[in-house]
């Protein structure tokens, strides 16, 4: 989603009407306070609003076109069911037949070009290739007022990552990186776990030693996205919330592993990324027979050195 922003920003600006969304009511306060959209329709689950009735509803609306940003069958089935007159996407998972303007794509592409390259097929105009992000003022009372002892400064820590073990530093170099932090900055540290993550998060935390100096904080998206506008820094794995952090402008240092780096590819001067050199490096494979060599061979001190040269400047 935060690396769709370049593309929707551009999107918006290259069109006469009005622009909506279709998607998840949880994921999408990310793009608060940038004003993408003009609308919003809630999909959460199969159970909530049925495709069907979704398909009635798009169709109610007759919409002139729909762009299938995520790659799914499903999400070009919605726009094709509903006889949306201009039906745009990539045709990949056997969906092409199901759209009318296919963009093409080259083997290799970084996510944000992979969206740009719609609004180019549309004949708009690229504004910016960097993604964005901004907090509202409703984001910051709420945060202040449920997150009272969040104290500045602060580092934030992204210690999961959905895709698996090939993209997480493991639990003892974060507690490590933690203490070192504790001892040598005097900052607090607060780890701040995704849904299912919890046990990792729990890890870190009984291996660290300056425990008055590292807390776990289970936060919603919008608290999230205050937590790191807030943080003199991040440190995370290679997920998510190290593009909401970056595009925020927030130092977010990314520790590398098993991913092709070229996919998340994009001009930052808030990301700063760490890997290593392995024969094997990059696979893309979520498990790893090397015992994810190209993870532990990043060593705290490493990190904690990037990060003081961060901080100095």
């Amino acid at each position: 989603m935060v690396m769709a922003i370049p593309f929707l920003n551009s999107l918006r600006a290259s069109i006469d009407g009005e622009l909506w969304a279709i998607g998840k009511s949880k994921a999408i306060h990310i793009y608060n306070g940038i004003n993408l959209f003009d609308r919003f329709i809630p999909f959460d689950s199969r159970q909530t609003i049925p495709f069907l009735d979704m398909v009635t509803l798009i169709k109610r609306f007759g919409f002139e076109r729909g762009i299938a940003l995520p790659h799914s069958f499903r999400s070009a089935l919605l726009f094709y069911m509903a006889r949306t007159k201009e039906r745009v996407g990539y045709a990949r998972n056997r969906r092409g037949f199901m759209l009318t303007h296919r963009v093409s794509e080259g083997s290799v592409e970084p996510t944000v070009e992979h969206y740009l390259k719609i609004v180019d097929s549309l004949g708009g105009m690229r504004l910016t290739d960097t993604p964005f992000l901004a907090i509202s003022a409703d984001e910051e009372n709420k945060f202040d007022e449920r997150c009272m002892d969040v104290n500045k400064p602060y580092v934030v820590f992204i210690v999961g990552a959905q895709y698996g073990p090939s993209k997480r530093w493991p639990s003892p170099h974060f507690s490590e990186l933690a203490d070192g932090i504790a001892k040598e900055l005097g900052m607090k540290v607060y780890i701040l776990p995704g849904r299912g993550e919890e046990v990792l998060a729990q890890e870190v935390y009984k291996g660290v030693t300056c425990k008055d100096h590292v807390e776990i904080k289970a936060m919603d998206i919008r608290e999230l996205k205050v937590c790191l506008s807030r943080a003199s820094a991040v440190v995370s794995n290679d997920t998510g919330p190290r593009h909401i952090s970056a595009a925020l402008s927030i130092p977010t240092v990314v520790l590398m592993g098993a991913m092709d780096e070229r996919y998340t590819l994009y001009p930052s001067g808030s990301t700063h990324k760490i890997s290593k050199d392995m024969p094997c490096r990059p696979c893309n494979d979520k498990k790893c027979d090397r015992d994810h060599e190209c993870l532990k061979n990043i060593t705290p001190r490493e990190v904690l050195s990037k990060l003081e040269a961060i901080l100095a400047n």
